[in-house]
Protein backbone atom coordinates (compact mmCIF):
# COMPACT_ATOMS: atom_id res chain seq x y z
CA UNK A 1 0.00 0.00 0.00
CA UNK A 2 2.47 2.45 0.47
CA UNK A 3 4.27 2.03 -2.66
CA UNK A 4 1.19 2.83 -4.47
CA UNK A 5 0.53 5.86 -2.30
CA UNK A 6 3.85 6.95 -3.44
CA UNK A 7 3.13 6.12 -7.10
CA UNK A 8 1.95 9.55 -7.75
CA UNK A 9 5.11 11.00 -6.98
CA UNK A 10 7.22 8.77 -8.53
CA UNK A 11 5.30 9.61 -11.71
CA UNK A 12 5.66 12.75 -11.18
CA UNK A 13 9.20 13.02 -11.52
CA UNK A 14 9.52 10.34 -14.07
CA UNK A 15 7.51 12.17 -16.55
CA UNK A 16 9.23 15.54 -15.94
CA UNK A 17 12.34 13.96 -16.39
CA UNK A 18 11.41 12.01 -19.77
CA UNK A 19 8.57 14.72 -20.88
CA UNK A 20 10.47 18.08 -21.38
CA UNK A 21 13.78 18.90 -22.71
CA UNK A 22 15.17 21.20 -20.53
CA UNK A 23 13.70 21.49 -17.02
CA UNK A 24 15.50 22.52 -14.21
CA UNK A 25 17.37 19.56 -12.56
CA UNK A 26 14.76 18.58 -9.74
CA UNK A 27 18.10 16.99 -7.18
CA UNK A 28 20.49 20.29 -6.11
CA UNK A 29 23.82 18.10 -5.43
CA UNK A 30 27.45 18.73 -5.02
CA UNK A 31 28.52 20.84 -8.13
CA UNK A 32 24.77 22.54 -8.16
CA UNK A 33 24.62 23.39 -4.28
CA UNK A 34 28.14 25.63 -4.85
CA UNK A 35 26.26 27.93 -7.24
CA UNK A 36 23.03 28.21 -5.00
CA UNK A 37 24.48 31.70 -3.86
CA UNK A 38 24.87 32.68 -7.11
CA UNK A 39 22.04 32.21 -8.58
CA UNK A 40 19.26 34.56 -9.80
CA UNK A 41 16.30 32.18 -9.12
CA UNK A 42 15.81 31.03 -5.18
CA UNK A 43 14.59 28.03 -4.11
CA UNK A 44 11.16 28.51 -4.03
CA UNK A 45 11.05 29.52 -7.68
CA UNK A 46 12.41 26.47 -8.97
CA UNK A 47 9.75 24.64 -6.88
CA UNK A 48 6.99 26.40 -8.51
CA UNK A 49 8.49 26.07 -11.99
CA UNK A 50 9.07 22.61 -11.23
CA UNK A 51 5.57 22.03 -10.65
CA UNK A 52 4.54 24.10 -13.22
CA UNK A 53 6.61 22.18 -15.60
CA UNK A 54 4.88 18.33 -14.69
CA UNK A 55 1.60 20.14 -14.38
CA UNK A 56 2.32 20.94 -18.48
CA UNK A 57 4.11 17.92 -19.48
CA UNK A 58 1.01 15.84 -18.30
CA UNK A 59 -1.77 18.20 -20.26
CA UNK A 60 0.67 17.84 -23.13
CA UNK A 61 0.53 13.50 -22.65
CA UNK A 62 -3.00 13.66 -22.14
CA UNK A 63 -3.99 15.83 -25.55
CA UNK A 64 -1.49 13.78 -27.64
CA UNK A 65 1.19 16.64 -27.86
CA UNK A 66 4.39 14.51 -26.75
CA UNK A 67 4.75 11.45 -29.12
CA UNK A 68 6.74 11.27 -32.08
CA UNK A 69 4.52 13.52 -34.71
CA UNK A 70 4.08 15.78 -32.02
CA UNK A 71 6.49 16.62 -29.32
CA UNK A 72 6.50 20.11 -27.50
CA UNK A 73 9.30 20.53 -25.00
CA UNK A 74 8.28 22.66 -21.65
CA UNK A 75 11.31 24.93 -20.11
CA UNK A 76 10.55 27.46 -17.52
CA UNK A 77 12.05 29.83 -15.70
CA UNK A 78 10.33 31.96 -12.71
CA UNK A 79 6.77 30.86 -14.63
CA UNK A 80 8.29 32.19 -17.74
CA UNK A 81 7.21 29.29 -19.88
CA UNK A 82 9.10 28.35 -23.11
CA UNK A 83 7.54 26.03 -25.26
CA UNK A 84 9.89 24.00 -28.53
CA UNK A 85 9.72 20.80 -30.03
CA UNK A 86 7.56 19.94 -33.00
CA UNK A 87 3.89 19.59 -34.13
CA UNK A 88 2.21 18.92 -37.48
CA UNK A 89 -0.14 21.62 -37.48
CA UNK A 90 -0.70 25.18 -35.89
CA UNK A 91 -3.56 23.86 -34.45
CA UNK A 92 -1.49 21.47 -32.39
CA UNK A 93 0.90 24.48 -31.58
CA UNK A 94 -2.11 26.79 -30.52
CA UNK A 95 -3.34 24.20 -28.10
CA UNK A 96 -0.44 23.71 -26.59
CA UNK A 97 0.00 27.46 -25.64
CA UNK A 98 -3.80 27.29 -24.66
CA UNK A 99 -2.71 24.31 -22.27
CA UNK A 100 0.55 26.07 -20.90
CA UNK A 101 -2.00 29.04 -20.03
CA UNK A 102 -4.40 27.06 -17.47
CA UNK A 103 -1.56 26.27 -15.54
CA UNK A 104 -1.64 27.79 -12.20
CA UNK A 105 1.53 29.93 -11.68
CA UNK A 106 2.49 30.59 -15.32
CA UNK A 107 3.16 34.88 -16.22
CA UNK A 108 4.16 34.22 -19.83
CA UNK A 109 4.37 31.61 -22.68
CA UNK A 110 6.44 31.64 -25.09
CA UNK A 111 5.84 29.97 -28.22
CA UNK A 112 9.00 28.42 -30.27
CA UNK A 113 7.54 25.57 -31.47
CA UNK A 114 8.21 24.54 -35.17
CA UNK A 115 5.94 23.22 -37.72
CA UNK A 116 6.52 19.84 -39.62
CA UNK A 117 4.65 17.42 -41.61
CA UNK A 118 5.31 14.45 -39.57
CA UNK A 119 8.08 12.17 -37.78
CA UNK A 120 10.68 10.33 -40.25
CA UNK A 121 14.16 8.48 -39.35
CA UNK A 122 15.67 11.60 -39.62
CA UNK A 123 14.07 13.28 -36.56
CA UNK A 124 16.37 11.15 -34.57
CA UNK A 125 19.60 12.11 -35.87
CA UNK A 126 18.43 15.50 -35.92
CA UNK A 127 17.42 15.17 -32.51
CA UNK A 128 20.80 13.74 -30.85
CA UNK A 129 22.85 16.36 -32.68
CA UNK A 130 20.61 18.51 -31.16
CA UNK A 131 21.26 17.23 -28.00
CA UNK A 132 25.17 16.98 -28.21
CA UNK A 133 24.61 21.28 -29.39
CA UNK A 134 22.61 22.42 -25.60
CA UNK A 135 25.53 19.56 -23.82
CA UNK A 136 28.36 21.51 -25.14
CA UNK A 137 26.73 25.15 -24.91
CA UNK A 138 25.82 24.15 -20.89
CA UNK A 139 29.05 23.08 -20.54
CA UNK A 140 31.21 25.94 -21.83
CA UNK A 141 28.75 27.78 -19.99
CA UNK A 142 30.40 26.73 -16.55
CA UNK A 143 33.87 27.70 -17.84
CA UNK A 144 33.22 31.04 -18.89
CA UNK A 145 33.98 34.26 -16.57
CA UNK A 146 31.23 36.48 -15.17
CA UNK A 147 28.39 34.12 -16.29
CA UNK A 148 26.03 32.45 -13.69
CA UNK A 149 25.46 29.62 -15.71
CA UNK A 150 22.84 28.07 -13.51
CA UNK A 151 20.43 31.11 -14.43
CA UNK A 152 20.38 29.88 -17.91
CA UNK A 153 18.49 27.33 -19.51
CA UNK A 154 19.66 26.00 -23.25
CA UNK A 155 17.09 23.74 -25.62
CA UNK A 156 18.19 23.11 -29.18
CA UNK A 157 15.31 22.41 -32.11
CA UNK A 158 16.95 21.82 -35.88
CA UNK A 159 20.03 23.86 -34.87
CA UNK A 160 18.45 26.61 -33.64
CA UNK A 161 19.53 26.94 -29.59
CA UNK A 162 17.04 28.76 -27.35
CA UNK A 163 18.53 30.81 -24.25
CA UNK A 164 16.23 31.53 -21.51
CA UNK A 165 16.92 32.41 -18.28
CA UNK A 166 17.96 35.65 -16.37
CA UNK A 167 21.26 37.58 -16.76
CA UNK A 168 22.70 40.25 -14.44
CA UNK A 169 23.68 42.70 -16.70
CA UNK A 170 23.64 43.50 -20.54
CA UNK A 171 27.38 42.58 -20.80
CA UNK A 172 26.92 39.17 -18.94
CA UNK A 173 24.06 38.08 -21.62
CA UNK A 174 26.00 39.17 -24.48
CA UNK A 175 28.33 36.81 -23.56
CA UNK A 176 26.34 34.05 -23.41
CA UNK A 177 24.57 34.74 -26.85
CA UNK A 178 28.25 34.86 -28.77
CA UNK A 179 29.26 31.73 -26.87
CA UNK A 180 26.23 29.82 -28.03
CA UNK A 181 26.48 31.60 -31.14
CA UNK A 182 29.63 30.06 -32.09
CA UNK A 183 29.18 26.22 -30.90
CA UNK A 184 29.61 24.33 -33.54
CA UNK A 185 25.99 23.04 -35.64
CA UNK A 186 24.28 26.07 -34.45
CA UNK A 187 22.73 28.25 -37.28
CA UNK A 188 20.66 30.65 -34.84
CA UNK A 189 20.29 31.73 -31.57
CA UNK A 190 16.91 32.80 -30.32
CA UNK A 191 17.18 35.09 -27.28
CA UNK A 192 14.40 34.88 -24.06
CA UNK A 193 16.96 36.11 -21.72
CA UNK A 194 15.88 38.85 -19.29
CA UNK A 195 18.01 41.23 -16.69
CA UNK A 196 17.70 40.18 -13.27
CA UNK A 197 16.14 44.16 -13.00
CA UNK A 198 13.44 43.14 -15.05
CA UNK A 199 9.94 44.14 -13.88
CA UNK A 200 8.73 40.36 -15.50
CA UNK A 201 10.51 38.99 -12.59
CA UNK A 202 7.93 41.03 -10.13
CA UNK A 203 4.85 40.03 -12.24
Amino acid sequence: MKILKKFPTIFAIFLLLFSTACVETIVVGSVATGMIATREKNLSHTHSDIVISTKIAMHFLASGLKNPGNSVDVTVTEGRVLLTGIVRNEEKAKSATELAWKVEGVKEVIDEIQLQDGFNFKNISTAARDYVISAEIESKLLLIRGVSSANYQVTTVSKTVYLLGIADSNTEMQKVLDLAAKVRGVEKVVNHVILASDSRRNG
